[in-house]
């Protein structure tokens, strides 16, 4: 083999090497197709349903571990449906190639599920937008319209009149902290925060009393999670309508 062959050879191998890092889910379900012997160049319909009944459950999953509010029952109520319509779509293609559905959840999509080179990019990508979000007017807008709501929070801010100014920016101050815990979790070199440590430098920045200070703490979590939850499903809406389009198609 020539030398310029081989190179070309070399550099094809290494940019599917790249391609696999990039989409490891469908390298994975290519890998348990091959082990039972089945030509994937015939599994596409196989393939396309499993990443995406995978990447549905990625996103309920994020959901449950950040513990986020519902902030749209009428979507969650749809995502039900489109929950019942890709386990149809599994049996189908299942039944294609003499697969049981069970064995597919329980080998191939529920471990895909916990894989963090699938869940780490999702979760950055709504990072970035909290971070964006975060020194913006729309997030001070709703923030301030929210903070010292008794009705939403069940308490009041006892200073909060005389000094709301502090009181946003304390807030927002704390969000931060938060995201920055999380996105330090998904890095490759993780960034050494000390939270309790920051807690008090935000707190002594903004000269607040204990008390209002710890339902300000509660009030960024929630705000976060409000944050968060809006993000993600904004992530995941293209999932949602590849499911509405492939249930439509088959109906």
């Amino acid at each position: 083999m020539g030398k310029k062959s081989r190179l070309k050879r070399e550099r094809k191998q290494q940019g599917f090497e790249r391609e696999l890092k990039r989409h490891p889910m469908e390298e994975t379900i290519r890998a348990f197709l091959r082990e039972r012997g089945i030509n994937v160049d015939r599994a596409s319909g196989f393939l396309y349903v499993v990443s995406l009944f995978t990447s549905f459950l990625i996103q309920r999953s994020i959901r449950q571990k950040v513990q986020l509010p519902v902030i749209s029952p009428e979507e969650d109520k749809a995502d039900e449906n489109r929950l019942n319509g890709l386990s149809g779509l599994l049996a189908f293609e299942c039944e294609q190639f003499r697969i049981k559905p069970d064995e597919v959840m329980n080998q191939l999509i529920v471990p895909m599920v916990g894989n963090k080179a699938l869940i780490q990019p999702i979760l950055k990508k709504v990072y970035e937008m909290l971070d964006a979000l975060i020194p913006s007017d729309s997030f001070r807008e709703p923030t301030e319209a929210q903070i010292d709501n008794p009705e939403l929070w069940g308490d009041s801010l006892t200073h909060y009149e005389d000094r709301k100014e502090q009181y946003f920016l304390a807030v927002r101050d704390l969000v931060a902290l938060v995201l920055a815990i999380a996105q330090s979790m998904v890095e490759d070199e993780p960034k050494e925060i000390d939270p309790k440590t920051k807690i008090d430098e935000i707190r002594k920045t903004y000269s607040i009393e204990p008390d209002d200070f710890e339902k300000l703490r509660r009030r960024a979590r929630e705000f976060y999670k409000i944050a968060f939850a809006k993000f993600l499903s904004m992530v995941f809406q293209p999932v949602r309508e590849e499911v509405d389009k492939k249930t439509f198609e088959v109906e």
